[in-house]
């Protein structure tokens, strides 16, 4: 599967890796990013699962934090752009 970290930063970053290579190819590699998070859990108990979610969010969070000040737009419109394209997702039955 590549690489597998215990700590939950860097098995966040792993799974930016995986989700960089399926934006070549939707959905054909969500099954190696269940597949890292079971064994995430079950190496490290439920928690790790937690944890990976919280360094997903912090990582996120900076990088777009850094996108918005290149590009000088307040994060709060970033952060309300992804809401309201997830929102329609959901109307469209994504």
């Amino acid at each position: 599967m590549g690489l597998r970290y215990d700590h939950a930063g860097l098995a966040a970053v792993v799974m930016t890796r995986i989700a960089a290579e399926e934006s070549e190819g939707p959905g054909q590699l969500t099954g190696r990013m269940t597949e890292l998070v079971e064994e995430l859990v079950r190496r490290n108990g439920p928690n790790s699962a937690t944890e990976l979610a919280i360094a997903l969010a912090r990582q996120h969070f900076t990088i777009l934090s850094a996108a918005a000040q290149a590009i000088n737009v307040p994060v709060t419109e970033l952060l309300a752009a992804l809401e309201l394209e997830q929102l329609a997702g959901l109307e469209d039955g994504g």
